[in-house]
């Protein structure tokens, strides 16, 4: 399970061409975050965190963060933050399985600060991985309008695009064409999901096929 929202992305010499993947499942493989009931943030925590506990201590212990935020509600304002304490606040939630509180947190940041391309990827990322890709859509579509460079923004549009349901043409023809930007912007483009521009590239072609061939 992806337990983080750093992205990376090295500009080296475009690789080979790869053979076309089986299926189009088998590149993309599971959500990045795949959350349990078990793992929802708890309405009555088992015990309260005092107000005046040590930060390193919440860093360490995501249960304890949650614990905190849910005894002091008003502390989770993003108004009293700066975008770097939302992201670092989010990746101790993730890494802490309490996927719904972070994405509440970077909704909230990405509505505080909408010029904040990173806010807009991490909230995008999550929201995909919690099977919601029609609602990151717009989210980076919007974000692609502002920084049309970014890789790693084009790649997590494909994705919203071949994950929304049902598959249509027209969802099919705005994967590939970002999928084909990512390529243009970064060849050697990897996702910390796992996606290589090599399986890329297979997607690319599998999409480019009749749909009887995929």
């Amino acid at each position: 399970m992806i337990r983080t929202t750093a992205l990376l992305a090295l500009l080296l010499a475009p690789p080979a061409l790869a053979a076309p993947p089986a299926s189009l499942d088998e590149v993309l493989g599971p959500p990045t975050v795949a959350p349990t009931a078990e793992e929802l943030v708890p309405l009555t925590p088992p015990e309260p965190v005092a107000a005046g506990i040590r930060p390193e201590a919440l860093a360490n212990d995501p249960d304890a963060l949650v614990r905190f935020v849910t005894a002091n509600p008003e502390r989770l304002d993003v108004k009293q933050m700066d975008p770097a304490l939302v992201l670092t606040l989010v990746q101790v939630l993730l890494r802490g399985d309490r996927t719904f509180l972070a994405e509440k947190l970077l909704h909230d940041a990405s509505k505080h600060w909408p010029e904040r391309i990173d806010l807009a990827r991490g909230w995008a990322r999550v929201l995909i991985s919690l099977g919601q890709p029609d609602a990151a859509r717009p989210v980076l579509e919007a974000a692609q309008a502002k920084l049309p460079t970014d890789p790693v923004v084009r790649y997590l549009l494909g994705r919203a695009c071949l994950g929304s349901k049902p598959s249509t043409p027209e969802k099919d023809a705005c994967a590939k064409k970002a999928f084909e930007a990512v390529l243009e912007l970064n060849p050697q483009y990897r996702d910390p999901d796992g996606v290589r521009a090599q399986d890329l590239m297979g997607i690319i072609q599998k999409l480019g096929a009749p749909t009887a061939q995929r």
